[in-house]
């Protein structure tokens, strides 16, 4: 299946733009070399230091109840979103590292950091970030 035909499965139809653009990230990453953004995704991060993908560990080392409930709403709320778009997934034939709850949230911070580039260039073409949410 071919993401451009994305848009007649009803999966598709469920899913927050950010989790196409998860899937999408994580599809393009399956291709391997094969992938004309290979050489780009060599020189991504490996982890980010996003409340998703703190442990056990790291949320307690934030000591403020409020703040170990926030990332602790982070991580549920992540998992909900990658069982969202799990079937879709599948249904591309992912290999299995990258259908991983790690993967997502690998997929998920490599979205939001490539997300404030996006914005300041459609704010140079003249489009707004909220016409694109």
């Amino acid at each position: 299946m071919k993401l451009c035909l994305l848009h007649s499965n009803p999966i598709f139809l469920t899913l927050l733009p950010r989790q196409v653009f998860t899937v999408c990230l994580l599809y393009e990453i399956s291709k391997g070399k094969a992938s004309p953004w290979h050489p780009y995704f060599l020189h991504l991060p490996r982890s980010y230091s996003i409340l998703t993908a703190f442990g056990e560990l790291e949320t307690q080392a934030l000591q403020v109840d409020y703040a170990i409930w926030a990332a602790q709403k982070a991580v549920t709320k992540a998992k909900y979103e990658w069982e969202q778009a799990f079937t879709l997934m599948k249904e591309l034939k992912l290999k299995p590292p990258l259908l991983t709850f790690r993967a997502w949230i690998w997929a998920t911070g490599t979205a939001l950091d490539l997300k404030p580039n996006y914005v300041r260039a459609w704010a140079n073409m003249g489009i707004s970030y909220a016409n694109q949410v």
